[in-house]
């Protein structure tokens, strides 16, 4: 009876350790989904501010990995 309080005991604190984890990593995922809308708008709005922009000068920023 003893063993299996104990053994209860101990699936019951590594569930909940588990469950904490778990939950941290999901905060990190939504914080660096943010972090990259947030880049990409910074990134949008310089482009979007720059005159003139053709073709030519979009392709050849979507070549370098800017866009």
């Amino acid at each position: 009876m003893k063993n299996a309080l104990i053994a209860i005991l101990f699936m019951l604190c590594w569930l909940g350790a588990y469950m904490l984890g778990r939950s941290h990593s999901e905060v990190k995922i939504v914080k660096e989904q943010v972090e990259v809308v947030k880049y990409v708008e910074k990134v949008r709005a310089d482009i979007y501010s720059r005159p003139n922009a053709n073709r030519d000068e979009l392709l050849k920023l979507m070549r370098q990995n800017v866009l």
